[in-house]
Formats: C-alpha cells, structure tokens, sequence
C-alpha cells in the first residue's frame, strides 16, 4: 500500500509559518491592513464628531444604521452634508447606505452627484440602493433618465426596483417594460410592485427564454401581480431549471 500523503489543515500552516516568504507576505498584509483601517478612521472622525455634536456616538460610521434606525432629519442632515465632501469611495458608501434607514423624508440631490461622480461599481450599486430603499424627493425625472442609459450598465439594477417605487406605475412600467431585456432579473423583481395586466402578460411570455435565479424573480413576480389582480395564476414548473 502506497504512503498516505495527504496532510492536515494544521500541518500545512506550520510548515508555512516556517517559510520565511510566507512570513514576510503576511506581515506586509498585516501593516497593509492596519494602514487602511487608520485611514478610514481618520477619514471618519470629522463625521463621527459631527454626529457627535448632535447626540449621536455610533461605535463606528459603518454600524450608525444598526445602532440609531430610523435615522433623526439631524442625523441625515449631516450625512447629506458629508456626501460631496468625502473623495473616498468606501466612506461615502459608509454615508450612503445608512440613508436607507432613515425615518425622514430628504432631497436625493446628493446621491445623483455621488452616483455621476463615481466610477466605483459598488458605490454605484450601494447608492441605487439606498435610493430604492429610502424613496428620496427630487430626484424622479433623473432615476427615469438613468435606468433607461446603457452606459451605467448593471449599476442600474436597484434602480429598476427604485423606479417601481418612485415613479407612476404607468410611467414605470412603460420604462421598466423598455429595459426588461437589459436587466431581466430586476425588472422582474419591479414589476412586482408596479405591474397590472400588461406587464403580467409580458413576464409570462419572458419566462420561457430565462433560466435559474431569473426565471425564479420571473415567477415570484406573475403570482404577486396575479395576487394583486385577482387574476389565476398560471401554474408554472421548473421554475429554477
């Protein structure tokens, strides 16, 4: 019988810790590490103290939504103040994403500079969230302008779902409908809260040239509109195949 060569998890790290390149690899990972966290601390700490100064001590930028939602208008205000302020992609999507947890209505005006000024995809994709869940004021005629243009590609999808939510359902579903073939998925998931009896007919005929996670927002989708329509729904199979 052959020798058993195979080794443990444990064993193999302790043959690398004794590797004097894996060691040097990990240290500069470390200083690396602690270097961006400093930063990012430093970054944050004129907001925090502005938080501060209004009664709002978050142990962290990043944990404010977990700790004081739904956020005060003196909280969002602050926010808003720091969007167009801060040049670093990761503290203006630490300002952005607790806006989806405020418990006051604000003026999305930010957000649009911050969306048109970033080229990051996650920023992107956090402020079309935040914008889908917080439902800001202003700012309809530009989110029906941006979801239609191709050159944001899937940065738009949350903001398919913030069309459903923003616009008249005549208005977006004739937009949503526009783009379907675009953003399949998210349209579908839109239409949900926004469809009638077009656009249900429309996603019975899409269901057939989509497969898995598609198909399934394609389904989720007949039977709430169905639901709300009082119509039957039609049994659908397979629906993640």
């Amino acid at each position: 019988m052959g020798r058993d060569n195979t080794i443990t998890a444990a064993e193999l790290l302790a043959r690398l810790s004794r590797d004097p390149e894996y060691r040097d690899r990990e240290a500069r990972q470390a200083r690396e590490e602690a270097l961006n966290v400093a930063r990012s601390q430093k970054l944050a700490a004129p907001i925090l103290r502005d938080l501060s100064a209004i009664g709002v001590t978050p142990s962290s930028l990043d944990r404010l939504a977990h700790e004081y939602a739904p956020l005060s208008d003196d909280v969002v205000k602050v926010l808003l103040n720091w969007i167009p302020r801060a040049t670093d992609p990761d503290i203006q999507e630490s300002l952005i994403r607790p806006l989806g947890a405020t418990g006051v209505s604000f003026n999305g005006e930010p957000l649009i500079e911050a969306f048109e000024n970033t080229r990051s995809e996650g920023l992107r994709w956090a402020i079309a969230n935040t914008i889908a869940e917080a439902r800001p004021m202003g700012i309809t005629d530009w989110l029906l302008g941006a979801v239609q243009d191709p050159a944001y590609g899937d940065d738009r999808q949350m903001l398919a779902l913030a069309v459903a939510r923003l616009a008249s359902p005549k208005i977006a579903n004739d937009v949503l409908t526009s783009i379907f073939d675009q953003l399949p998925g998210h349209v579908a998931m839109a239409l949900a809260e926004s469809g009638g009896t077009r656009e249900l007919k429309l996603l019975r005929e899409k269901r057939k040239q989509h497969k898995g996670w598609i198909r399934k927002e394609i389904d989720k989708a007949v039977r709430t509109i169905a639901k709300r329509l009082g119509s039957p729904t039609v049994e659908v199979t397979n629906s993640i195949s």
